[in-house]
């Protein structure tokens, strides 16, 4: 993989010049205050200055025209949401409203598709895209499916005053777990469902579980250390289990690879130190990355062509007063055929005033406030 330009971005509208194609592989990443967009497949340099909007989620939408942060499209809208969900095609998302209604958001404008009132899940990232089309949401304690201008009930109602929480889309298959109404509960460890079948115990973050055309891999495990006693299921078996590693962000691509990011299977006494490297899993098991000590590899994206792309990450500690402010440093880097190359830096100083966290919780980093990706 070659990268031909890194762009620092600051205007309100992605458009792409006449050499460029606006698909292929690129970034946007968030290094404190400035964003850039990385294309990592381009004939001409691109740049276009972006003005930083707060911290959020940064998101592609599904034909990587356009690019997201939080609940602003840059250069058509921001909506009243903090959470979008996009289409995995085209330009369409989706989002709930703290009156329960479901908003659809295209470039020709804005739809409700359920009503205010309607029970829509407020407090989650309750709603899911399926390639057909299909819009998963949770509604109360039952999961609901918007196709073609219709919503049907699929899942519940759940007992227990639990609420289903949408994955992903498994084909014609739903992948979702309950919310079990604590967040002390649910850090330990939830029941993960495909359809009415129950797949394992894995814990509520995006990057334990993932589907890659007919595949499915996601973390085993419910202790909420991240660096302890969790292993990797692909395709309904146990692939990387044992009591040297704890496995975790699994990756994998249509054709049957999978990677994840493995650190030593302790509790360790700070849990930033994560000291995780990447392996590959599947078609054979093998060491790909070997972090200096100190730093973590973590979030892998596994590529279609075999590039590998990672984040190198170090968190350091600093007395302000009479707390700590977590500095944190990463590095995005590219293995292609053998040769690693930083394509990016991300990073942040915590500050709770803008709601800037990145972690890690139990050892668990978030990585969707710096970097989304698009293949």
């Amino acid at each position: 993989m070659r990268v031909f330009a890194f762009a620092l971005v600051a205007a309100v509208l992605i458009v792409p010049s006449a050499t460029a194609t606006p698909h292929g592989l690129k970034l946007l990443v968030r290094d404190g205050n400035r964003l850039a967009l990385v294309y990592l497949d381009r004939i001409t340099p691109f740049r276009q200055p972006l003005h930083p909007e707060p911290y959020r989620n940064l998101a592609f939408s599904g034909d990587g025209r356009l690019v997201s942060i939080g609940g602003t499209i840059l250069g058509r809208a921001k909506l009243p949401t903090q959470t979008l969900a996009w289409a995995p095609t085209g330009e369409r998302a989706a989002y709930t409203t703290t009156e329960g209604a479901v908003v659809l958001w295209t470039p020709a404008g804005t739809r409700q598709i359920e009503p205010k009132g309607w029970g829509a899940g407020r407090f989650l990232p309750a709603l899911a895209w399926s390639r057909s089309g299909a819009l998963a949401i949770t509604r109360g304690n039952s999961i609901w499916v918007w196709r073609d201008g219709v919503s049907q009930q699929m899942i519940g109602p759940v007992p227990n005053s639990g609420i289903p929480v949408p994955v992903a889309w498994h084909g014609t298959h739903l992948l979702w777990w309950v919310w079990p109404d604590s967040g002390s509960i649910a850090a330990d460890g939830v029941t993960l469902y495909e359809d009415s079948r129950v797949l394992g115990t894995t814990l509520t973050y995006h990057d334990y579980s993932t589907v890659c055309g007919e595949h499915v891999a996601f973390v085993q495990g419910g202790n909420r250390y991240s660096t302890s006693g969790k292993a990797l299921t692909f395709d309904g078996r146990i692939v990387a289990r044992d009591s040297a590693h704890s496995w975790v962000s699994p990756s994998c691509t249509p054709d049957g690879h999978l990677v994840a990011a493995a650190s030593r299977n302790i509790v360790p006494p700070l849990t930033t130190e994560t000291h995780r490297a990447i392996w590959q899993l599947l078609p054979t098991r093998k060491q790909v990355t070997r972090p200096p000590w100190g730093w973590s590899d973590e979030d892998p994206h596994l590529f279609q062509n075999g590039d590998l792309l990672f984040v190198r990450s170090r968190i350091t500690s600093k007395r302000d007063g009479n707390t700590w402010r977590d500095t944190a440093k990463g590095h995005v880097m590219v293995l292609s055929h053998g040769r690693l190359q930083e394509v990016a830096k991300i990073g942040y100083m915590q500050d709770e005033s803008k709601g800037v966290y990145l972690g890690p919780y139990y050892g668990h980093y978030d990585w969707s406030y710096f970097v989304a990706v698009h293949e």
